[in-house]
């Protein structure tokens, strides 16, 4: 047998190869156009940005090593410029000579792959423009960038068009390399593949790497500039200077040898193959970009240029061409890409996608960290999994995030290959140790909550639904309510809506929120079992609303020319430590490096705000934080304090941000004039003051209590807090002094709790297993205990007051309590009560 394959890269080569395998005497003939085969394609950004040094690993194999291993005839430079299908020929073209001849063959594979799209605008081919598909492209591309640097102290300044994986792997590496890059993308928003609200954080990444984004426009003229620059016009009017322009909008098959042979060419424009890969001609296959497939979850055919699809689709050519039968069913375009330190993956089908072709489907959102939240290097992810409303059928997943995206989609993927539903992701065993996973992976998570609104026990919501007539309830704490709410919405706390909801009309529907689902999904439970007849909550909370509308973020962009000195390298695990650097007039300013990694909300803006006590106006504290949502959060805490945000940017798994202490810097200092004034980008906020009276000494509440009140001091609030009865245990010191007592008192205390660390529940208490069970969920969540809130409410300046006359009543002295506590009556309390913007009773 004689076997000529078209094209020499992914589906090519693996054509090839199998055939050789399964078949030790056939003649092997491989006709490449281009100079290279068996190259990595997909690594070719990485080494525009020389993050792969060495361009010889980006050539898997050459014409001499695959004679060597396989005995395959590789001819590179050969181009095949015609079929005859009845004779059983090609004509191909040598194009170093120009000499033609014609090739006969037994077997024909036609694996040409496709090319990248290059729409003739006015002053297309002008230098500098350039696609990244060959091996040629990324030399040219390298070439023109390097004469541009090699000419000008400015950095290269380079226009991507096209935000698909492509694009945005090659804007990453171009801003690796130095450059000024921006990137314009017709569609409203960055990796049309993915859903808006996935790929939303990535956005912000981009963002806050530097990358100028232009969404919802597109290129319509490029010209000449100075020198030999170009000068690219966007349909809003917007013109860009740039030395070097990379076309990234999509590609489309290489289809003319076949349409020229008369073979069948499908709907999306690729050739038409059975699950065998056969085309409409006999002896003729053809597999990888070039053709159109069965897509696993839409109807129709799809076009799926992915390298894994294509080796497969070689693979299964090759088998059935030597006689063994294979099949290849459908692709599922599964696909992930690196952007920065984000990672973006997909699975199956989009929400669009289901919605144009008229599938029923429902969507779930859920944020869970890649790994166990109290071992480092963690942060949360955005996951999406979309599925028949009827059966639970997996139609889709899609991930954003810092830490292990990627294994999840895989995961999903592989069950939805299986026709798996989302109670078999609830089953899942998966890999679980603290470094690695959760003892509930996120896709346990996702499947968790998916199978409740199968079977009627979750009911959500999602952004841009309709609220109107709705009674809308933000279940997170003050703090967090602070930072950023959704218009016309109550704040009830989770720990107070027991107490809030009598009166209330159980047919009004109502609309809860809060971060990430979970609290407003106990909230609908409480809400539903007490008579609530239309309870919903918002798929994702607010994480997934701000990513929906990123409009209502106030996104904070770095100017290109700041720079942080930071003593530190960023390769290394942060560790709090202090250090000192010159700012721009040479006077020396502390620098305090804050880890914030395993934080949960409001716990960074805690222990900013607590490191931000000891520092001077003008030094500088440099943030890790791994909670994503501190991209919103750090502005607005900044903005509050009266503070300045310098930078923010992605760095390992979260984020590196920067603040500068505000207020005005002390006289006598020595500091040069006018230094005053550039220390901070504005006046502080007016402090505002919060209040509480603590009667209950549950340890829920406690928890409530003390989470408000250091928020509260995050934000600025001066805090005051008063105890009474019950609320005096929290105060206990364990370690007080013996003393005489009378016997009502002993009999008193021995009843009570001895410290905050012996309170209980006021529900599922269960003789101490409940108790025990949260203290061990608020560790695994980094969430301080009672004690430790308490003291930081101290550290931080709060006034914790106890209730003389209570003390009295149940037979407490003051050197019962803890240090730092005050003393006094119901005058103290109005008093600081009449200066508070808002009372709490707890």
């Amino acid at each position: 047998m004689k076997l000529v394959v078209v094209g020499g890269v992914a589906a090519g080569m693996s054509l090839a190869a199998r055939a050789r395998r399964l078949d030790e005497h056939a003649q092997i003939v491989v006709l490449e156009r281009s100079q290279y085969v068996s190259f990595a394609n997909c690594g070719l950004p990485y080494h525009v940005g020389g993050t792969i040094a060495d361009r010889e690993r980006l050539i898997l194999q050459t014409p001499e090593t695959l004679r060597e291993s396989l005995d395959l005839d590789v001819r590179t430079g050969h181009e095949v410029t015609a079929l005859d299908v009845e004779a059983r020929t090609v004509t191909v073209r040598e194009l170093s000579t120009g000499r033609t001849y014609t090739e006969n063959y037994d077997e024909l594979g036609l694996c040409m792959g496709a090319t990248a799209i290059q729409p003739k605008l006015p002053g297309h081919d002008l230098p500098g423009i350039h696609t990244l598909r060959q091996i040629e492209d990324m030399d040219a591309i390298i070439e023109r960038a390097s004469a541009v640097e090699s000419r000008s102290s400015k950095p290269l300044r380079a226009l991507v068009v096209g935000a698909g994986f492509i694009g945005l792997e090659a804007a990453e590496n171009l801003v690796e390399r130095g450059a000024q890059v921006h990137v314009v993308e017709m569609a409203p928003q960055i990796l049309p593949p993915l859903d808006h609200e996935i790929a939303a954080p990535v956005e912000q990444v981009l963002r806050t790497a530097g990358v100028q984004l232009h969404l919802g426009t597109a290129v319509e003229s490029f010209a000449p500039a100075d020198g030999d620059t170009v000068k690219a016009t966007l349909g809003d009017g917007t013109t860009l200077d740039a030395d070097l322009v990379i076309m990234s909008i999509g590609v489309r098959p290489l289809t003319d040898l076949a349409v020229a042979a008369g073979i069948e060419i499908g709907p999306r424009g690729g050739i038409v193959v059975d699950e065998q890969q056969r085309t409409s001609a006999e002896h003729v296959w053809a597999a990888g970009d070039v053709v159109e497939h069965r897509h696993t979850v839409l109807p129709g055919e799809h076009l799926v240029p992915l390298a894994g699809p294509a080796n497969r689709q070689g693979r299964v050519a090759a088998d059935n061409i030597c006689g063994r039968e294979a099949s290849y069913r459908s692709s599922q375009a599964t696909s992930v890409v690196k952007v920065f330190t984000m990672t973006a993956a997909s699975t199956g089908a989009n929400e669009r996608q289901l919605s144009a072709a008229g599938l029923p489907h429902t969507a779930v959102h859920v944020h869970p960290t890649g790994h166990a939240g109290y071992y480092p290097g963690t942060s949360p992810m955005h996951l999406k999994v979309l599925f028949d409303p009827t059966d639970g059928r997996i139609l889709g997943a899609q991930g954003a995030g810092t830490d292990g995206v990627d294994k999840r989609i895989d995961v999903i993927a592989t069950a939805l290959r299986l026709g798996g539903t989302v109670a078999d992701l609830e089953e899942l065993e998966l890999c679980y140790a603290p470094p690695f996973g959760s003892a509930k992976d996120p896709v346990n998570m996702a499947g968790f909550l998916a199978h409740n609104v199968i079977k009627g026990d979750a009911k959500l919501w999602y952004p841009g639904d309709s609220l109107e007539g709705c009674r809308v309830i933000d279940v997170r704490e003050p703090e967090e309510f602070g930072v950023w709410s959704l218009p016309n919405s109550e704040n009830i706390p989770l720990g107070e809506l027991r107490g809030s909801f009598d009166g209330w009309d159980r047919n009004q529907p109502v609309r809860l929120l809060c971060a990430v689902g979970f609290r407003s999904y106990l909230a609908q439970r409480i809400l539903v079992q007490n008579g609530f007849t239309d309870v919903a909550f918002l798929s994702g909370g607010t994480v997934t609303h701000r990513a929906w509308f990123p409009e209502d973020i106030e996104n904070f962009t770095p100017a290109q020319e700041t720079t942080v000195q930071n003593p530190q390298p960023t390769n290394q695990t942060p560790q709090d430590g202090s250090f000192g650097f010159p700012d721009a007039t040479g006077v020396t300013r502390n620098l305090l490096d804050v880890d914030c990694t395993g934080l949960a909300c409001p716990g960074p803006i805690m222990k900013l705000t607590e490191s931000m006590k000891d520092l001077n106006p003008g030094d500088e504290i440099v943030a890790h934080v791994s909670d994503p949502g501190f991209a919103a959060d750090a502005p607005a805490w900044a903005r509050r304090n009266g503070h300045e945000l310098v930078e923010i940017k992605p760095s390992g798994a979260g984020l590196r941000a920067v603040f500068r202490k505000g207020g005005a810097v002390a006289a006598g200092a020595g500091q040069p004039a006018g230094l005053a004034a550039s220390a901070t980008t504005g006046a502080a906020s007016t402090k505002g003051k919060n209040s509480f009276v603590v009667f209950s000494g549950d340890l829920d509440k406690l928890i409530a209590a003390f989470i408000i009140a250091n928020g509260a001091l995050a934000m600025g609030n001066d805090v005051s807090m008063f105890f009474t009865f019950w609320g005096l245990n929290a105060l206990r010191d364990p370690k007080a002094p013996k003393r005489d007592m009378k016997p009502m008192d002993k009999m008193m205390k021995a009843m009570m709790p001895s410290s905050a660390d012996a309170l209980t529940l006021s529900q599922m208490h269960m003789g101490g297993a409940g108790t025990a069970m949260i203290k061990q969920v608020m560790k695994q969540h980094n969430v301080a205990s009672v004690p430790e809130l308490i003291q930081s409410a101290i550290d931080n300046g709060a006034r914790l007051i106890a209730c003389t006359m209570t003390m009295e009543l149940l037979g407490i002295a003051e050197s019962d309590l803890l240090p730092g506590i005050e003393f006094g009556g119901v005058a103290t309390f109005l008093d600081e009560a009449g200066d508070s913007q808002t009372t709490l009773f707890i």
